[in-house]
């Protein structure tokens, strides 16, 4: 299986397109000059040694140097999953991540969404044999990773969260929690728990049906209110340029604020605990804590993902073209007048 870490770097080689135009524009040009100046016989007796050719060997060499790197930069990954089964013991997390515009917010730096995925990620790293899933939700919301093992390939997913991941705004908790409860069922999870991270803005009503779902099912969801008391503009993004803040139909800026007192209700609705906003630097440990509180699994088959990067397969043979662009000589070679002399007293 064969992945890219960093897909996204493919987009800088569309920028090669304008250096290549550029270049064969300049070539058209050069060669119509040329032709103007000196007919066939009298350009080689001006200009011996000269090559026509030579400055596009040099130059689609640059370019294949320029695309191998921009492979480095994507850092293809090969890897493979390997199945067995373990003696290990273990909770079931399911992570419930908010990644609607309002995540966006810079009341907490850089923003909420990177606060959260700090948060995330120290979770992470303090797992044993935890198994975790992640659902992500704005408008709509979907299955981002399905229970495992893998932590590494966890944070890693984590790491690539964007509002961008869905199209549709708003913040669906009720369809967030509903997706997290078929994740959880999927995986056949004896002892689940779910944490929820969102600053809590939910204009649909309290998810009534579903949070007494999870409480008779013995769910406990961990809430964390990401965000500020005081809240604060939700930036607008042209090209990947802020170009200002959301406004509503009357021209205000719209301010976004935790919902607190709905996060708080939740958690104690199923049995979770409430992380507020003031208490945002100890988020991790104080989830890690109820985590190692829960009750575990015993003899779970479990999932690894090893992938191992390739870097190196495009790295090196770069540095070849670089090497042999660099030695390249514009001018014709001996060599080449040789074989040329050669070929046509052949066809004589």
């Amino acid at each position: 299986m064969y992945r890219f870490e960093h897909p996204e770097y493919f987009w800088w080689l569309a920028a090669l397109l304008i250096p290549a135009g550029l270049f064969l524009l300049h070539f058209s040009m050069r060669q119509k000059t040329l032709r103007s100046w000196f007919s066939e016989s009298n350009r080689q007796l001006s200009i011996p040694g000269f090559s026509k050719y030579k400055a596009i060997s040099k130059f689609t060499l640059l370019a294949i140097t320029i695309i191998l790197l921009g492979f480095v930069e994507a850092n293809p990954l090969a890897g493979k999953k390997v199945n067995r089964q373990v003696q290990s013991k273990g909770s079931d997390i399911q992570f419930v991540v908010d990644i609607s515009n309002s995540m966006m917010c810079e009341d907490i730096k850089p923003n909420r969404l990177e606060k959260a995925q700090q948060i995330l990620l120290g979770i992470i790293e303090r797992m044993g044999s935890d198994r975790v899933g992640m659902v992500v939700f704005a408008g709509d919301a979907f299955i981002q990773l399905p229970m495992t093992i893998d932590q590494s390939a966890a944070a890693m997913f984590v790491r690539n969260l964007s509002p961008d991941l869905i199209s549709k705004q708003g913040t669906a908790i009720e369809l967030a929690l509903r997706t997290a409860i078929t994740s959880i069922d999927s995986s056949k999870s004896k002892h689940p728990a779910i944490v929820f991270l969102s600053d809590g803005e939910d204009f649909e009503g309290y998810p009534n049906s579903v949070v007494n779902e999870l409480a008779k099912r013995k769910i406990p969801v961990h809430t964390i209110a990401i965000g500020t008391e005081k809240g604060g503009p939700i930036p607008k993004y042209t090209g990947g340029v802020r170009s200002g803040y959301k406004k509503d139909s009357e021209g205000n800026t719209v301010i976004t604020k935790p919902d607190e007192k709905f996060l708080a209700g939740l958690a104690e609705s199923t049995g979770g605990i409430f992380i507020s906003s003031e208490n945002l630097g100890n988020a991790a440990e104080s989830i890690s804590a109820e985590i190692d509180k829960m009750e575990k699994d015993d003899n779970r088959s479990m999932q690894f993902s090893d992938f191992n990067s390739l870097y190196l397969w495009f790295l090196i043979p770069a540095f070849l073209v670089l090497v042999f662009e660099f030695f390249l000589n514009e001018k014709r070679m001996k060599w080449q007048d040789s074989l040329r002399n050669f070929i046509e007293r052949r066809s004589v």
